[in-house]
């Protein structure tokens, strides 16, 4: 079982969405555009150090038709989630691990982790709390994902409507 390990925030992190962004773009047959979200994403923001990317493709369909092009530099299919339809595809590559998010364009899920990354990167406050709750999660719940993503989850659904009413 892997343990949960929150750390302080790394501003290699942009760097390495940077590099993993440009060798995703040479191997996709399609023009996509590829944003870097998540804690990771957010300057100072305490993290579990996994660089978080999301692909907006035109077709899921059409995507998965090609999908096997990632495992080319290192990614495994960790399959479909149906609640938002995406695909998510991980990677590890020495001590940083890259998650994909993959959404069809028009995915309400795309606004909403662009709208919490801006809210957060904005209201450095709310930030700074959601820093603290991941570190006494992690410390609490070190060895189990489920318990420390439920602890999270009251958090981040406030935080997601206050960053949707703020960016409208």
């Amino acid at each position: 079982m892997k343990r949960i390990n929150v750390v302080p925030y790394k501003s290699s992190w942009e760097k390495d969405f940077q590099n993993e962004n440009k060798k995703i773009q040479n191997i996709l047959p399609e023009k996509v555009e590829i944003y870097h979200i998540g804690s990771t994403s957010i300057p100072n923001m305490f993290a579990v150090p996994i660089v978080d990317l999301m692909i907006a493709v035109q077709s899921l369909k059409e995507f998965d038709r090609y999908s096997k092009v990632l495992c080319t530099i290192g990614y495994e299919p960790m399959g479909e989630t149906c609640e938002e339809e995406r695909r998510i595809f991980m990677k590890c590559d020495g001590d940083c691990s890259y998650h994909i998010h993959i959404f069809q364009q028009g995915n309400p899920g795309i606004e909403r982790r662009i709208a919490f990354r801006e809210f957060m990167i904005a209201h450095t406050e709310q930030a700074l709390e959601y820093s603290r709750l991941k570190k006494e999660l992690a410390n609490q719940f070190s060895n189990d994902e489920a318990k420390y993503k439920k602890g999270r989850s009251e958090f981040l659904e406030k935080v997601d409507q206050q960053a949707s009413k703020w960016k409208n």
